[in-house]
């Protein structure tokens, strides 16, 4: 089996490979390359890849996710810093989960993702994938903006805020959860619509089907407006501009330890279902 590593630019050090990574592989009978720390998304993989090994945190399994959608491998993350809500097993763990991945015993799951495309005109003019969150929001932070959110040409509703927020299932703990909107299992295929900070007492997140067109425009204003794509590709919206958001044709690829349960995740990180003041008397 051959590995391609995508390495945290900071926290997975020269020293952690040569002690706590590379021995791993080796001993494993595993050929592994290492990627560029800090890649602009041209890089390519060795022929022959068949796996995607993220070291770090969310970010880095991003980072690595991108790349193995693009050449259809699967992935999978591994923790080595403070929330990694993406990453499913430890470096701790790193001996066993490389040896069930290669002798077949850890499944294998697929993750929706989402496709947005900015429409001027009548004309695409930037598309980009995302497997967290599309986000329309306000460029400068003292200007509420008013947006219309459609589903398949349906007029959804009028909302005033920061912006509004497309997400998975695989981003709901993210920029989605800080937003209001609602945890969804991973494993579902919906598309949600959180509004960012909305100016109402009675606006709520919706969780829609999968097959869904979402599109958000601006509903007047004179503050600029931007769309990103998982908060790293950005891009300026014009007056007019549509932004359109579908269900992507592939999915993620992921491997997910059996013991992995979503749940025990969402309380050990989150401190979902918490009682404060401890128990009752």
């Amino acid at each position: 089996m051959k590995l391609a590593l995508q390495i945290h630019p900071t926290r997975i050090t020269e020293e952690t490979l040569r002690t706590r990574v590379y021995p791993v592989f080796e001993k494993l009978g595993c050929t592994y390359f290492v990627l560029p720390r800090n890649h602009d998304g041209s890089v390519e993989l060795e022929p022959g890849t068949d796996l995607i090994c993220s070291l770090g945190g969310d970010g880095t399994f991003l980072h690595g996710s991108r790349l193995a959608i693009k050449h259809g491998i699967p992935i999978i993350g591994v923790r080595a810093g403070r929330l990694g809500f993406l990453c499913s097993t430890k470096l701790s763990d790193l001996f066993e989960t490389v040896a069930d991945i290669k002798t077949g015993r850890m499944p294998m799951e697929d993750r929706y993702l989402l496709h947005g495309r900015i429409v001027r005109d009548g004309k695409v003019v930037y598309e980009q994938m995302a497997l967290n969150d599309i986000v329309v929001s306000r460029k400068q932070t003292d200007k509420l903006r008013d947006f219309e959110a459609y589903t398949n040409g349906k007029l959804i509703a009028n909302y005033r805020g920061d912006g509004m927020l497309i997400g998975t299932p695989l981003g709901s703990t993210a920029y989605n959860m800080s937003a209001g909107g609602p945890l969804v299992h991973p494993s579902l295929e919906v598309i949600l619509v959180t509004p960012i900070c909305a100016h109402s007492l009675f606006t709520k997140p919706l969780v829609l089907p999968q097959d869904d067109m979402v599109e958000i425009t601006s509903a007047g204003g004179s503050a600029p407006l931007m769309v990103s794509f998982d908060g790293e590709f950005q891009q300026p919206l014009a007056d007019g501009d549509r932004v359109q958001v579908t269900g992507h044709d592939v999915s993620l690829q992921l491997y997910r330890p059996t013991e992995y349960n979503f749940f025990e995740v969402l309380r050990e990180k989150f401190q979902h279902g918490y009682i404060y003041g401890g128990e009752d008397d």
